[in-house]
């Protein structure tokens, strides 16, 4: 594993772990944000408790797929430690 390669590995595992997190935020946001302005309800608090309740599905549901791209880059980065600290 080179530097490089040490480098890719991390984006794509954080990519792994916030994505889904991210899409699920906005899809629920844009939603709730469309149900608000054709009901003219204008409160802030609708928004945030949907996109907790979608968050908290989505950790219950998708958590293990979401770290193993993380766990899978840390046991990669550990076994190729000692070749990219010795050159």
């Amino acid at each position: 594993m080179t530097s490089s390669q040490v480098s890719v590995g991390a984006w794509l595992a954080f990519a792994q772990l916030t994505a889904p997190i991210l899409l699920v935020t906005l899809v629920i946001g844009l939603l709730a944000g469309m149900v608000q302005t054709a009901t003219q309800i204008r409160e802030q608090s609708v928004p945030f408790v949907l996109k907790m309740a979608g968050l908290a599905a989505l950790t219950t549901t998708a958590g293990p797929f979401m770290m193993q791209g993380l766990e899978s880059y840390a046991t990669n980065l550990m076994n190729a430690l000692p070749g990219l600290v010795h050159g």
